[in-house]
């Protein structure tokens, strides 16, 4: 008995070494923007100051434990994740203490499951609250399975209280525990149905209400009024691809129908649910709804929680499922990891449910196969040979170990693939590079960067507003050019695409570095780079347009091609007609030999328009130089990654720089939009300009 207890808890020692080497080796950073904010939102906390006005101020256990890390360690790396690291190695605890009677195939299991979820696992040591989310859960679940089905119903209220507030923990922590309310409400009806277990959930309801008084009132004396989170959460809300209720009714039917279980197999949040969804596949599958054991209990919530996290609202005011992300849905991972563990070990032990796990395990591996990515080769199809092979052996205890060692290393083939990127990242060589070459041998500058780096800067300072750097995004740096002193712009491949920027979409000068800035260091293995900048070339600030035109699809404009037929008054978004594009948008085409541009180095084309398309799309936007041969120049600038919510208008700017000495005699130069897959798509207020930049770049 106390051999296998030590088992049990080596295991468990196991499993979290591991989670904690996957931190050592396989950590990229932060994202740079909500993990940034909540790390700021801890420091401004020890300083005594609190924006209430701001949403994320309310996640108090977020906010406190990151407060709390820094107060202790000091702001850096270490102390952001280790709050997250404490709430994971506690998810662990409890799944641990859920299966540890149940024998060690379901406690390896169970646990490689929950651990060796490939988002599980990366989100283990972030600053983000979906973590935290996932420790109410199924700290929720565990103090009712334990007093439901533990023997033992002698402290009603004690279990009552303490599964109410592990609610709120949840409820400050993010509003995603909201996905929960449908679970719950089944809970009690079936109760109330069977006369059972009553008392407890009288006293859950009273703890709860008395629990939500006092964080109401605490919030009444922090801000003077009761409701100021949700007055908060209001006032900061913006229009995003999440916003489905702002959306047009495919939007919203493509992601209760078929974003989520898309997202859940694509993303490898499925795993534990293959197995959850088999069984029920049976004569007397309903039978588990019944909740008369704990296996029954965990099935069916996990079932349940799934179903919710893709038809449930979390607006009150509107039907709007949760946003596709899945971080959202971590929660999802060690509730189904407990039922599947189950399952997986009767099956390795009587091939129990082979049918029908087999059968499930090949309809997601054969749906993965038409999905871009790596789940169907590291994840699906390996488990699906794993399970066949097993199904023609014998069930020898060597077999049922050698099983489950393969097992738990599938699951962590797609991890072993994310330690492989970050060690590609080199996120720690970058900001100790950072912290040495920029932080440290200037200390009076300013320094321009995209706006995660910008933020990176920040944190790396400690949030520190009185010292004499100054950390600029390119943004506001444009906005405001008279900035003095010495000015640094530090250039980063990685916080660039955090930053959901493309080359292209970096502002011209850092596109084209003048000769007259001095490198001060480049590391092409880290696409790293640092300029003391002593010119800026803004052709905005500093050159004439050769040509300007803007067609609003009013009235026919010179140089402009179109097509009556393919303007509308329907959509439009400004005056009384747009163009709808059928395949190819109204074109601008201008013979370039008409302009006089003898001293011009290059030629800059400035684009701007507004786009409307009701789905995403692959339309282009083209750029094109032809003459009598071919079309020797050709770009193409995508027109989704503009949209930040479809059935709405968004602007779509951008640039091409064009060398003289690759232009050719009697050339056009034609600009349009190609729908190329013929979605539904309006553009509207189509500006040109073409810049002489006689200036060297």
């Amino acid at each position: 008995m106390i051999q296998k207890r030590v088992a049990s808890y080596c295991i468990l020692l196991i499993i979290s070494c591991i989670v904690v080497l996957y931190h050592l080796f396989g950590y990229t950073g932060h994202f740079g923007y909500d993990d940034l904010h909540y790390a700021e939102l801890a420091a401004d906390m020890l300083k005594g100051s609190v924006n209430f006005e701001d949403h994320y101020a309310y996640r108090f256990p977020v906010v406190l434990a990151t407060a709390l890390s820094y107060l202790i360690f000091g702001i850096s790396d270490f102390s952001s994740s280790l709050p997250a690291l404490f709430i994971t190695f506690s998810i662990l605890l409890i799944v641990f203490s859920i299966l540890r009677k149940q024998g060690m195939k379901v406690l390896i299991i169970g646990l490689s499951l929950s651990a060796f979820s490939n988002w599980f696992l990366f989100y283990s040591d972030k600053l983000m609250p979906d973590i935290y989310v996932a420790l109410s859960v199924i700290a929720a679940l565990a103090i009712i399975n334990r007093y439901k089905y533990g023997g033992n119903k002698s402290r009603t209220m004690l279990h009552a209280s303490l599964f109410a507030f592990s609610l709120l923990f949840g409820f400050m922590s993010k509003g995603t525990i909201v996905l929960m309310v449908p679970l719950l409400i089944f809970l009690v009806i079936t109760d109330i149905i069977k006369k059972r277990d009553l008392k407890f959930w009288a006293y859950s309801l009273i703890s709860g209400i008395g629990l939500l008084a006092v964080y109401l009132l605490i919030i009444w004396l922090l801000t003077g009024d009761v409701l100021k989170r949700f007055d908060a959460i209001a006032s900061n809300s913006y229009l995003n691809l999440c916003s489905y209720d702002q959306q047009s009714l495919k939007i919203l039917l493509k992601r209760i129908f078929f974003g989520f279980f898309e997202l859940s197999i694509f993303q490898s949040l499925a795993t534990g649910f293959i197995f959850a969804f088999a069984i029920l596949f049976q004569r007397k599958g309903l039978r588990y709804f019944k909740l008369d054991d704990s296996f029954s209990f965990f099935l069916v919530s996990a079932v349940i929680l799934f179903l919710s996290s893709n038809f449930m609202t979390i607006s009150p005011s509107a039907y709007a499922p949760m946003c596709l992300d899945p971080r959202h849905y971590l929660f999802l991972v060690p509730v189904a990891a407990i039922p599947a563990s189950k399952i997986i070990a009767d099956y390795l032990e009587s091939k129990q449910y082979a049918f029908q796990i087999i059968a499930a395990l090949f309809c997601i591996t054969f749906i993965s196969f038409f999905m871009h990515g790596t789940s169907f080769w590291k994840l699906y199809l390996p488990l699906f040979v794993l399970f066949s092979i097993y199904f023609f052996t014998l069930p020898s205890l060597r077999a049922q170990q050698l099983f489950i060692l393969l097992f738990a290393a599938i699951l962590l083939l797609v991890p072993i693939e994310m330690i492989s990127y970050a060690q590609k990242v080199k996120y720690k060589q970058q900001r100790d590079l950072v912290l040495d070459l920029v932080l440290e041998q200037n200390k009076d500058c300013n320094i321009i960067s995209n706006d995660v780096q910008r933020r990176l800067l920040g944190y790396y300072t400690g949030f520190d507003n009185d010292q004499a750097q100054r950390f600029l995004s390119f943004d506001e740096f444009e906005t405001d050019t008279a900035i003095g002193g010495n000015k640094l712009m530090l250039l980063n491949g990685h916080t660039r695409y955090l930053s959901g920027m493309t080359h292209n979409d970096l502002p011209y000068y850092a596109r084209n570095i003048s000769p007259t800035n001095e490198l001060l260091f480049e590391s092409k293995e880290l696409d790293l780079t640092l300029y003391k900048m002593l010119t800026f070339h803004i052709p905005d600030h500093s050159e004439t347009p050769l040509l300007e035109t803007f067609n609003d699809f009013e009235n026919a404009v010179s140089y402009w091609r179109q097509n009556d037929q393919d303007l509308s008054s329907k959509i439009k978004y400004a005056g009384a007609r747009s163009n709808r594009i059928s395949e190819y948008s109204s074109t601008f085409e201008y013979p370039l030999d008409s302009l006089h541009w003898e001293n011009s180095h290059k030629l800059l084309v400035q684009c701007s328009l507004f786009c409307y398309t009701i789905d995403k799309t692959s339309t282009k936007i083209i750029v094109s130089l032809e003459n009598s041969e071919d079309t020797y120049f050709w770009k193409a600038f995508e027109i989704d990654r503009y949209i930040k919510a479809y059935s709405n208008w968004w602007p779509v700017s951008f640039d091409v720089t064009i060398p003289k000495e690759d232009l050719r005699a009697d050339s056009r130069l034609k600009v349009y939009v190609w729908n190329n897959d013929k979605q539904t798509v309006y553009i509207d207020n189509f500006g040109i300009n073409i810049i002489d930049l006689s200036v060297p770049g």
